[in-house]
């Protein structure tokens, strides 16, 4: 006899967890499928968890390291990589089983660890069971692009994953791929002193954000003496004396970068391989599930969120999109996504934060003004001793609302929150300049820039009559 449920999610993780549960409280029978042991997925266990460990530790270490622009003097620190490895463990196993004490306390929601594919539209085939449904969602995230390249060594390569479970660090590096990943695990290791080193096909590191926001974080690279290479054309990955030896073309040279570790970080694709979406005619294509602004699928009973459609791969914003799935789902009336108050961080050396519209796409349009401050004049930058980067506010120039903010700071996590709620809430230039902020901090940049704005506003005004 067959299994039969409301809704089946299949993937665990930021997505699908909090669908199902979601989905559960609402007094549905649900079916929550993981190839993992526990909820969590790839963000958890293999992704933003512990990388924020390791790079909490390294960055710990690096200000131990360059204490002595403060005038103390630290003898001979040491960074021990095992105990590092331990406490992302720890922190990840009491975060999972958190998860999975809520998914037990609810009577009508079950959790299977198992592979799942379609059988046909309303049958999935978990394990060697099979169950029917009424709704399916499919939360399955994504997983490294692995670019065609010849060579004995490809299938030896890092991702992000290999080195989370690394038990040694190692003495040298080479990440292929300037993106995000690559660019917060080469600084985070360089701060811990493995010899660090990029290939970046393209023309500048972190192509997808802002060039002047990409620009200061490689400014700072080259300056920690990270080797970074662009323009780079990859042939072929082999073994050579016990390392790897990456072949490529620089300047229509070749040449050869020898190291002992090659992490590879080109890029994500949709994690959708043997989902047999054909079956339940669910359409797809190499950019991940296809749906609509409701996240429903061309099968009008299976919705996807996540990392496996096309939109922002950010845990949160697969959170977001759950909570619209489940929502579609079960109600009346549709929720539409909304992307434009998404924010994110790239946890870098110093940090990129942006919420809203980006500085790149305003400067597409007549109707937005940008205003920058740099943190070069801020009082408590200047205290830190970490002045490199800015704030920028994307306005829009008929109604002076702020609909977008980039921060580049070594602190730009913690001024992102601010930020979200000045777009999220539309407030103008005027709202953010009648707000108090203490000093000296950094959150007053946002009233000084706010300042800023409002007198070249009034002057320009003045200069036009």
């Amino acid at each position: 006899m067959k299994k039969e449920y409301d809704l089946v999610v299949i993937g665990a993780g930021p997505a699908g967890t909090p669908a199902a549960m979601a989905a559960a409280q609402f007094g549905k029978k649900v079916l929550l499928i993981d190839k993992r042991e526990a909820p969590g997925g790839e963000c958890l266990f293999e992704g933003c968890i512990p990388s924020k460990v390791l790079e909490n530790a390294a960055n710990r270490y690096a200000e131990v390291m360059s204490s002595e622009k403060f005038h103390i003097d630290v003898a001979q620190p040491q960074i021990h990589w095992d105990e590092v490895l331990a406490d992302k463990e720890a922190i990840i196993k009491k975060r999972s089983m958190g998860a999975m004490m809520k998914i037990k306390s609810l009577p009508n929601l079950e959790f299977v660890q198992a592979e799942a594919s379609f059988e046909d539209e309303h049958t999935l085939l978990v394990g060697e069971e099979n169950v029917t449904f009424e709704k399916a969602l499919i939360a399955t995230g994504a997983k490294t692009a692995f670019p065609n390249l010849e060579g004995d060594a490809i299938n030896d390569v890092w991702t992000n994953r290999d080195l989370f479970f690394e038990k040694k660090l190692p003495k040298e590096i080479l990440f292929i791929g300037a993106g995000a990943i690559s660019c917060e695990l080469a600084q985070m290791l360089n701060k811990l002193g493995v010899k660090t080193a990029i290939l970046e096909r393209g023309e500048r590191i972190l192509k997808h954000l802002s060039e002047s926001a990409a620009m200061v974080v490689q400014k700072r690279m080259i300056e920690d003496s990270i080797e970074l290479t662009c323009k780079v054309n990859i042939k072929s990955i082999n073994h050579k004396d016990g390392k790897f030896c990456v072949t490529c073309k620089v300047d229509n040279k070749e040449k050869e970068f020898v190291y002992e570790k090659v992490l590879l970080a080109t890029g994500r694709v949709a994690n959708v391989d043997g989902l047999s979406l054909e079956k339940a005619g669910v359409d797809y294509n190499k950019k991940g599930v296809v749906v609509d602004n409701t996240l429903q699928t061309s099968q009008e009973h299976i919705y996807a969120c996540g990392d496996c459609i096309d939109a922002p791969q950010f845990a949160h914003t697969a959170t977001y999109e759950a909570g619209i799935v489940v929502h579609n789902m079960f109600a009346p009336s549709s929720h539409y996504v909304d992307y434009s108050k998404n924010s994110w961080v790239l946890f870098s050396s110093p940090q990129i934060a942006v919420v809203g519209l980006s500085a790149q796409k305003a400067q597409e349009s007549e109707d937005y003004t940008i205003a920058e401050y740099d943190f070069m004049q801020d009082a408590r930058a200047q205290l830190d001793k970490n002045t490199q980067g800015y704030l920028k506010f994307i306005i829009e120039k008929n109604t002076q609302v702020i609909v977008g903010i980039e921060i580049v700071s070594e602190d730009a996590a913690s001024l992102i929150g601010e930020a979200s709620l000045i777009v999220a809430n539309k407030m103008s230039v005027m709202d953010v300049m009648q707000t108090i902020h203490p000093h000296p901090t950094l959150t007053e940049s946002f009233a000084v820039l706010a300042k800023q704005v409002f007198f070249q506003n009034m002057m320009h005004q003045r200069m036009k009559r």
